[in-house]
């Protein structure tokens, strides 16, 4: 008989195997590991981690990441930090999503990890979608189809899996289901016709794994996605003849815990057909469902299938070379190819360097616990304070709401280049954008950082630059876009 316990998937804590994630993998048989930030220092500290936990267990793990690049980063150094899907978006070029799978592999694999949690294949729409953004490739199904195809082929060419992500689509979402659960309304046909047809080309690319969205999508089904059998069993086996393996999402997010228990929610989980029940954050729901779903039971044919699937995946990887080199270059090209002109506005570009221009940087070390940023959270300034020498600077909040020295600076300036880091879901950002967007419009260039979705807050007067992403490099293609090379 198969042990329910091995279709699991654990988020643990510590930059070291605890004895309690020993005596919980022990216990479970859980058969994977997700890391996460808090489990990372560094590369070689993440191998260290890796290579212990598995010695202690006697035992291959899977080991999973999510590193999509741009908002999805988990190394603070010592691996490539691509800009992400969005300027891949905007390169559209397929080589270039081969590219960067094989970096990808080639710096995950000597890790000992396994599976890449990406790319994620949701089209984006029109409307703000604060879970996704620039996490897309697009709003062209096709294209972000060949770009998640040659992704996929380009990880798995190199021994790392894929899992693409999250099906059945959610670019047309309005809640982010981290927080809240959230309902997409379309017509069978039309959602279809645009946000499945990403994954009918991973399916045909071979992806080694797909995983499910906590979405309701009342046209497929009455039951939310991550539950529902029509979604799992019909859409994705039958329609798409998908084979491989289903993993669902984190069911300790805000759309899952707000209305059933961790537990409950795994076995629900189970009976939609998936094969690895992901609990990255319960410690306690990781062993209540394990012990919920020994005591239920299940149907041996699919817990022998899904260990079927996961055993093929824990094959050992040989580690291909990397070069970190080679991946910097790389990511900058893709970066140079993503910023856009926007809106062009009064002020003219590339605006002036010298005094009399304010450049204005986002507060990150209000969200140091919330995002990683290369070089910790003063990363970003330094390099924007280093790019921008001979300009004046000021900074903005994020989540606070002191704007400081900020209104007058803004006033006794020439002119302005506000780096913006998405004011549709920062009371800080946007509180900056306002007043900018009342007082001084015409004089400013707002560079968007972190979502395209920003457009809409600024005024017609004022130029607009899009970056679509705030790594390094996205920082440094949107400064070199926008300010002189020469002090004025």
């Amino acid at each position: 008989m198969t042990d329910p316990g091995r279709l699991f998937m654990f988020g643990v804590y510590g930059l070291k195997p605890s004895r309690q994630t020993v005596s919980l993998f022990k216990s479970t048989q859980a058969t994977g590991v997700l890391l996460l930030a808090r489990n990372i220092e560094t590369p070689a500290q993440t191998r260290a981690y890796v290579s212990e936990l598995e010695q202690r267990l006697g035992r291959p793990l899977l080991v999973a990441i999510d590193h999509e690049g741009g908002w999805v980063l988990r190394f603070k150094s010592g691996v490539t930090p691509f800009p992400g899907n969005a300027a891949l978006g905007r390169a559209k070029d397929p080589k270039l999503a081969y590219a960067v799978g094989r970096q990808m592999a080639r710096e995950l694999a000597p890790l000992g990890i396994r599976m890449n949690l990406a790319p994620v294949l949701d089209v984006a729409t029109k409307v703000y979608n604060p879970g996704i953004g620039i996490r897309s490739f697009g709003s062209d199904p096709a294209l972000a189809g060949r770009l998640g195809a040659a992704f996929i082929r380009g990880m798995q060419d190199n021994d790392v899996s894929a899992c693409a992500k999250h099906f059945p689509g959610k670019g047309a979402a309005t809640v982010d289901a981290h927080i809240d659960l959230p309902t997409i309304r379309l017509p069978r046909a039309a959602f279809s016709r645009t946000h499945l047809a990403p994954f009918r080309a991973a399916c045909a690319a071979g992806v080694d794994a797909v995983m499910t969205s906590h979405v309701r999508y009342p046209s497929l089904d009455a039951e939310l996605g991550t539950f529902s059998k029509k979604i799992v069993r019909d859409v994705l086996r039958g329609e798409l003849g998908y084979d491989g393996l289903v993993v669902s999402d984190d069911l300790c997010m805000g759309a899952i815990t707000k209305r059933w228990p961790v537990a409950e929610a795994t076995l629900k989980c189970l009976d939609a057909g998936h094969d690895v029940l992901m609990i990255a954050h319960d410690l306690q729901g990781m062993t209540d469902a394990v012990d919920l779903l020994r005591e239920a039971g299940a149907p041996e044919e699919q817990l022998s299938a899904a260990d079927a699937r996961i055993t093929r995946l824990l094959r050992r990887r040989k580690a291909p070379a990397a070069s970190l080199s080679e991946g910097a270059k790389l990511s900058a090209r893709i970066a140079a190819k993503a910023v856009v002109v926007a809106r062009r506005g009064v002020t003219r570009l590339p605006v002036p360097r010298s005094p009399e221009t304010l450049v204005v940087l986002p507060d990150f070390r209000e969200v140091r616990e919330r995002f990683t940023f290369e070089g910790g959270p003063g990363g970003p300034e330094a390099l924007v304070r280093r790019l921008a020498r001979g300009c004046a600077f000021a900074r903005a909040p994020i989540v606070g709401s002191d704007l400081g020295s900020f209104p007058e600076l803004a006033r006794r300036a020439k002119r302005v280049i506000f780096l913006c880091f998405e004011a549709r879901r920062f009371p800080g950002q946007a509180a900056a954008l306002r007043l900018l967007a009342k007082t001084a419009a015409a004089k400013t260039a707002a560079v968007l950082i972190r979502s395209s979705w920003d457009l809409d807050l600024c005024p017609k007067t004022m130029t607009v630059v899009d970056a679509a992403g705030y790594r390094l490099v996205s920082l440094e293609a949107a400064l070199s876009r926008t300010l002189s090379r020469r002090k004025s």
